[in-house]
């Protein structure tokens, strides 16, 4: 969480980072600079609390179970919010992808017209307000923000993602995650 609230802080100044419900004051010693909020039942709900108190014209998810990311691609994606209002890291998988449906492959993609969701993502105020709505009004849950935006017929811009901006979800991706360790800075 330090690594990544340091990040953040070396692009604004206004950095809100939601946590778990009850423990702000635990989790606020570790983003100093940063204003710590409770966040929502769900990631969808902490990224709404979250746009709520933002200040920004302009808001930048980052998930602290991603700390390798880079600054750079902190900026890249930001900077290519510009072109349609949401923009976020893709990382493209090294072979072809299959699309299965209920046990069997029902085609295939070749590997430079799919990529991975990653964080982070921007999202113009504006654009991110309104797609909230109406997920809020339609039932919409998701898993990435981005999906929400997609499921609303608006574009992202996609951005190259890194390889070592892993997820770390499992006991076997914090054993990966001690050969990035020259990433967190």
């Amino acid at each position: 969480m330090t690594w990544v609230s340091r990040k953040a802080l070396r692009l604004s100044a206004d950095v809100v980072v939601a946590v778990p419900p009850g423990l702000v004051e635990n989790y606020a010693v570790f983003c100093p600079g940063c204003r710590v909020i409770e966040g929502g039942e769900t990631r969808q709900k902490s990224v709404e609390v979250l746009l709520q108190m933002s200040r920004l014209d302009y808001v930048l998810v980052v998930d602290v179970a991603r700390p390798f990311a880079s600054l750079a691609l902190y900026q890249s994606v930001l900077e290519a919010v510009d072109d349609t209002g949401a923009a976020g890291a893709f990382l493209q998988p090294e072979v072809p992808v299959a699309h299965i449906v209920d046990g069997r492959v029902d085609r295939s993609f070749q590997r430079d017209e799919v990529g991975v969701f990653q964080s982070p993502q921007a999202f113009s105020r504006n654009l991110l307000q309104k797609v909230m709505h109406q997920a809020n009004s339609s039932g919409w849950e998701e898993q990435s923000t981005l999906q929400l935006v997609l499921r609303a017929g608006l574009e992202v811009k996609a951005v190259a993602g890194e390889k070592h901006n892993i997820k770390l979800t499992t006991p076997e991706d914090w054993r990966i995650a001690q050969q990035f360790t020259e990433h967190l800075q």
